[in-house]
């Protein structure tokens, strides 16, 4: 599993190692404030790789880029952060690449957008992960995917939130099937697709109170369907909270640690054995 950048939004990059392998994680997430609040400490990205590797762990995750669509529509600021996520990905090794898209543009435009981002994070070998968000232009599975496919790019693939998930359809409507489902291959995007989905497992502003337990059930029957599609995917945990982030980081990574794999378990989730803790 790995340690999203937002669920120790306030620690530093050796602190945010640490804490994330001795609770067990395997990885951590990593987002361009966090990059380049780390490389004023560590100088260089190769510095900052060998304290990811120190604590035995790798960065599979980058974030966000979110200035793709049209180059005419953004500042400079804007497009050199894009850039600095496709470089991050490429010096740091990572897996992923996190995008969405908040603004409204063409269809056209952002398919074109995407392939284009796609294309330039190709020579990172890292998948460019769409995360669909019901209030922004890109709204369910079903304009992800479509989109996804317009923009003909083999190294796009869907990021699931829960957080959005759960406000984007309820827990007994069916996951829209793709706009091209009359076609060959047509269906559940999802079913079509089971190794090119990212899953955040993770409600936000989540702490161990009662309630968040109530969401934290939630989650099963989520994570019980995508296993019934196939999707054995990468795990991110992201929990966005001011009491988690009040307390001693390795407590906030020990509870995300926990908490994920036992609702994992409860879904019937593959899950492994636990990294040994290197603290």
């Amino acid at each position: 599993m790995t340690l999203s950048d937002l669920t120790l939004r306030n620690a530093d990059v050796g602190t945010r190692c640490a804490a994330a392998a001795a609770a067990g994680f395997t990885g951590i997430g990593l987002s361009v404030e966090h990059y380049r609040a780390a490389l004023k400490d560590h100088s260089t990205p190769a510095d900052i790789s060998a304290v990811v590797t120190e604590h035995g762990l790798q960065v599979d995750e980058v974030e966000l880029a979110a200035h793709w669509a049209d180059p005419a529509a953004y500042s400079e600021d804007e497009l050199e952060s894009d850039r600095l996520v496709v470089r991050m990905a490429a010096e740091l090794g990572a897996t992923r690449i996190h995008t969405a898209m908040s603004q409204q543009f063409p269809f056209g435009t952002l398919a074109r957008g995407l392939r284009e981002l796609c294309y330039r994070a190709a020579d990172s070998g890292a998948v460019v992960a769409l995360e669909y968000m019901p209030y922004a232009a890109i709204d369910s599975a079903t304009s992800a995917w479509k989109l996804i496919e317009a923009s003909g790019a083999d190294n796009a693939g869907l990021l699931i939130d829960a957080w959005h998930w759960q406000r984007a359809h309820t827990a007994d409507e069916p996951v829209p099937a793709s706009s091209h489902s009359a076609g060959a291959g047509g269906g559940d995007p999802i079913v079509r697709h089971p190794a090119r989905t990212v899953v955040r497992p993770s409600p936000r502003g989540a702490a161990l109170s009662p309630a968040a337990r109530s969401r934290w059930a939630a989650l099963i029957p989520m994570l019980r369907r995508l296993a019934r599609h196939g999707v054995r995917a990468p795990i991110a945990v992201e929990v966005v909270s001011d009491e988690l982030d009040a307390q001693d980081p390795y407590v906030t990574a020990r509870q995300a640690y926990a908490s994920s794999r036992r609702v994992l378990r409860d879904s019937g989730w593959p899950v492994s054995s636990p990294r040994r803790s290197v603290r």
